[in-house]
């Protein structure tokens, strides 16, 4: 654990890009996850039973603040991720992440079978979703153009919110397994994955479900098969994007680019431009742009 500490140049900024995008749900999630590992993985008796006591607060913020889907989602989601990492099951913190967040959607669909959550509970979202297309109309004013462009623009938010918090809740593995690799001791074999953020990958298998999501698209049009299908393509979108934003600060580190161009390149990925990086990143499929970078590093 010693030299990853070392190499961990992308800590704080990683940390910074959680903090920025915080809300209760990833303070609860990255609070649940985080003791978890400490409770489970740290070699230090102390450090576990901080662990333990640790979680009693992300569950009792959770408890007060958030909806049963959410909290459901979370949780569950933390206690299939944990298992995951203990046993190595993948090189990357990615993969694992991803499958125990089909986990804690697998959860919520059991709490909706079993009648233990109201459908109100994610209509609530919604009106919310809606209320902010009531501010943004005011914003355009008697405009018929940009009232349907603007309530095309929260539909479609409405339809990704699963997404949204399977994007949260990845964020909040990393920033846990991050955060551990700086103040743990791993008593046992634990998947963090790469130290520098230009290594970052994830196991080249995932693009079958990015095939799957545009067979989907194709074929199954509106209704929960769609919608599934649009969720799966913006996760994997970000997760590809994010992985060809890595390929471009690997090109500009081997270049001796500075600060200034890669700030330029992340901030790119809030543009169109974006579509550059998911070109990369899906391109490392096959291509390996980063022949020094192994794919089990």
């Amino acid at each position: 654990m010693g030299k990853s500490r070392r190499n961990d140049s992308w800590f704080l900024p990683a940390v910074l890009a959680g903090l920025t995008l915080t809300n209760w749900f990833m303070l609860v999630a990255v609070g649940f996850i985080l003791g978890l590992m400490f409770l489970c993985c740290d070699r230090r008796p102390r450090r576990r039973l901080a662990g333990a006591a640790a979680l009693l607060v992300p569950a009792a913020v959770g408890w007060l603040t958030m909806e049963p889907i959410s909290i459901t989602f979370a949780v569950a989601a933390a206690l299939a991720g944990m298992f995951i990492l203990r046993s190595n099951l993948f090189s990357s913190v990615t993969s694992g992440a991803l499958l125990a967040c089909l986990a804690g959607v697998l959860a919520v669909l059991a709490l909706f079978v079993s009648g233990g959550v109201a459908l109100e509970s994610w209509s609530h979202l919604e009106t919310q979703a809606a209320a902010v297309q009531k501010q943004w109309g005011l914003v355009a004013g008697d405009d018929v153009q940009s009232r349907l462009a603007i309530e095309r623009t929260v539909r479609m938010v409405v339809a990704l919110l699963p997404g949204q918090y399977v994007l949260m809740m990845l964020a909040s593995f990393f920033i846990s397994a991050l955060a551990f690799r700086r103040w743990g001791e791993a008593a046992i074999p634990l998947s963090l994955g790469c130290t520098r953020f230009d290594q970052y990958r994830f196991e080249d298998h995932w693009i079958w479900a990015v095939i799957a999501g545009l067979v989907l698209v194709l074929l199954a049009g509106k209704g929960w098969p769609g919608r599934l299908a649009l969720n799966l393509l913006f996760v994997m979108g970000v997760l590809y994007v994010i992985r060809g934003l890595a390929v471009m600060f690997f090109f500009i580190a081997a270049r001796g680019g500075g600060l200034i161009i890669r700030l330029l390149a992340v901030t790119l990925c809030l543009t169109p431009v974006c579509l550059f990086h998911l070109t990369f990143g899906l391109l490392d499929t096959w291509m390996d742009f980063r022949r020094t970078v192994p794919e089990n590093h």
